[in-house]
Parts: C-alpha cells; structure tokens; sequence
C-alpha cells in the first residue's frame, strides 16, 4: 500500500492582534493511503481518521527499507494515532 504524507495547518494570528494575515503553522503531520483511482491522489481520510480534504501534501517517500514513513525534519509533528495505524497493518 502507497502512502501519502500530508500536513495538517492551522491558521495563527499575529501576536500584537495588528495588521497582517494569519500565518500557517503545522498542526501535525499524518499518513494517508494513497487514492488507488487517481494518480498522485490522496484517499478520503488519513490512517487516523481525519479529512484529508484541507491537508496539504508533503513531497517524501522513505528510501530505505524500515525508514520512518515521515520526513526526519517532521518528525516532531508526526500524529501518534498514524504511526500506531501504520504499525498495525
């Protein structure tokens, strides 16, 4: 099974509440099945349930066998409820 790495943002306003728009934030970064219909799709909902329809897709495959099935830079935003799905198929 293909997967996807997808990011969840949230949206944070300045500080001081003045002039400016909100910057994004990653809320979390989740793993998602790959759409088998829809070349370089993403299915419905990620492995921990949520709607992948606002997520935003992240460029990476591992490249070794056993490698972490999210980026290393993102390791810290990695949703516990993915990893655990994705060590139960």
């Amino acid at each position: 099974m293909a997967i996807v790495v997808l990011r969840e943002l949230r949206k944070k306003l300045p500080e001081d509440l003045g002039p400016g728009d909100p910057v994004s934030e990653i809320e979390a970064v989740h793993a998602g099945p790959a759409d088998p219909d829809t070349p370089g799709g993403v299915g419905d909902r990620t492995f921990c349930g949520k709607p992948t329809l606002d997520m935003e897709r992240v460029n990476y495959q591992g490249t070794q066998p056993g490698a972490s099935w999210s980026p290393p830079d993102l390791k810290r935003w990695e949703c516990s409820d993915c990893a655990e799905a994705l060590r139960s198929l």
